[in-house]
């Protein structure tokens, strides 16, 4: 009896708010549609899992399938391309080695509704092969941990950026759709090799640019003797062995310089000659064509320059930063720049190109007065950091150091040369790709469980996790600009 009464007057009540606030209306019909859209991919989901081998379907046509049956045992490599797919499918071990190459990036799980994710043929695959099925909830088709094919999910892609996009588009969907395959360890990432060295007879894969640096620079000082010009000395061995590491510290630190649109020489002339101190922040500055940099001592230098420079924008109302990022348009019309004159009033004029600016705080320049510290007292001067017009050095090498004869006019050319007599006698071939290493290459550096490096995907912390994908991968343009500004200076395996 009360039933109805409630629902006329529940009713009424929804649509007279519903007529006054239309916005809100569209809202949950919206959301009405978005879970009705939901339902459908979760039926989907379940259709895509009935065809698993686990539920007597068929697996699917890619998937090189192993011997081995015991979950425990096996292996499925995900592989980016048919070409690597391929090699990896002619040196596996078949008793316990699963390959499945994937083809073209894949949909991005964090911007695209489910139904939309699993329409991605190479998604609906990787579904098939692993065996679980996705997402939460109970029955057929849902995720399911005990149904898993392979106890290791390891992630073969190219050491280049549109690997490191597509293993991190994997990882996002994994992360996202079968979460518990992270919690328990089942998903790894290959370390394919760098680079591939034949000394001689001998062949030698390196990781990764900082081990074939250490590689270089061992073998090049071992036959070389550095002297110097100005006081006639030669430099021991042992203390050549620690300027090589402090100028590699210091190659770091001016690479990071220039990534933000600075130069090193530049920066180092704008040393405190007295307090021997760097400086702490640099300011870019874009008019037009023109760029210019800036550096300061300090912060209290800084904001003399941001207040005297209001249109910069380089500080907000609460003095904090607020520089803009690379990528920006560089020309910007106000609302009142690009709003016709009004009557009885002129239109602002406009003056050029707007000013934009961008500040990098240098957090790491203590660590380099240090290393310019010990630099001196080993008899390099900051001052010769940059070509100077007569000789500084002389490098001997070949034939016990009394060979070959090279003059160096800087300090900074030193870690080159002593790399480029490492290379002498050297083959060094670096991979851009999965797909040029053979077969057996491959086999021997990224998948024989004695020789590969394996590295394990954990999920120590599911909150920072989540925010880290939705901050990366999601629609959300300003929160990536932001981290992107912020870990610039801390990137690695950088491919530009």
């Amino acid at each position: 009896e009360v039933e109805g009464i409630v629902s006329s007057i529940v009713y009424e009540g929804l649509m007279g708010y519903f007529d006054s606030t239309p916005s809100l209306g569209k809202k949950i019909v919206d959301k009405c549609l978005t879970a009705a859209r939901a339902r459908e991919a979760a039926r989907k989901a379940r259709d895509t899992v009935r065809k698993t081998a686990m539920t007597g379907g068929g697996l699917p046509g890619k998937l090189a399938d192993c011997s081995d049956r015991d979950p425990a045992n096996t292996e499925l490599y995900i592989v980016e391309g048919d070409s690597a797919g391929g090699s990896a499918k002619q040196g596996r071990d078949r008793k316990f080695q699963a390959i499945l190459p994937i083809r073209g990036k894949l949909i991005n799980v964090e911007k695209a509704r489910l139904d939309k994710v699993l329409e991605n043929r190479e998604i609906r695959t990787m579904i098939t092969a692993v065996g679980t099925g996705i997402g939460s909830g109970e029955g057929e088709g849902a995720f399911n941990i005990e149904k898993l094919r392979y106890h290791k999910i390891i992630i073969m892609t190219d050491a280049d950026v549109d690997g490191s996009h597509i293993r991190t588009l994997l990882l996002t969907f994994l992360y996202r759709q079968m979460p518990e395959l992270l919690k328990q360890g089942y998903v790894y990432i290959a370390q394919p090799p760098l680079y591939k060295v034949t000394r001689k007879k001998r062949v030698e894969y390196i990781d990764d640019d900082a081990q074939m640096t250490k590689m270089l620079l061992g073998l090049g000082s071992e036959d070389v003797r550095l002297r110097s010009l100005e006081n006639d000395k030669e430099v021991a061995k042992k203390q050549l062995g620690e300027i090589l590491e402090l100028l590699q510290s210091l190659d770091k630190f001016a690479r990071a310089i220039h990534r933000h649109g600075g130069d090193f020489s530049d920066y180092l002339e704008q040393r405190d000659a007295k307090k021997k101190t760097l400086p702490s922040h640099l300011v870019k500055i874009w008019e037009g064509n023109d760029e210019t940099v800036h550096y300061f001592q300090s912060e209290a230098a800084l904001a003399k320059f941001g207040k005297a420079n209001p249109d910069l924008g380089l500080f907000g109302d609460d003095d904090e930063e607020n520089g803009e990022a690379l990528g920006q348009a560089e020309e910007e019309e106000t609302a009142e720049e690009a709003a016709p004159a009004k009557r009885g009033r002129k239109a602002k004029k406009k003056e050029g190109p707007r000013r934009r600016a961008r500040h990098v705080e240098l957090h790491e320049h203590t660590a380099v007065e240090e290393i310019l510290a010990k630099l001196n007292r080993k008899g390099l001067s900051v001052e010769h950091y940059s070509a100077q017009d007569e000789p500084l050095f002389e490098i001997h090498h070949g034939d016990n150091g009394n060979g070959d004869v090279r003059r160096l006019f800087s300090i900074s050319e030193i870690l080159e040369a002593i790399m480029d007599v490492g290379r002498k006698g050297l083959q060094i071939q670096r991979f851009k790709g999965l797909g040029e290493m053979n077969p057996k290459e491959l086999f021997e550096t990224t998948m024989s469980p004695e020789t590969r490096k394996l590295l394990r995907v954990e999920e120590s912390d599911a909150v920072e996790a989540d925010e880290m994908f939705t901050k990366l991968m999601g629609e959300e343009v300003e929160p990536r600009r932001h981290f992107i500004q912020e870990n610039a200076l801390n990137v690695r395996n950088l491919d530009v």
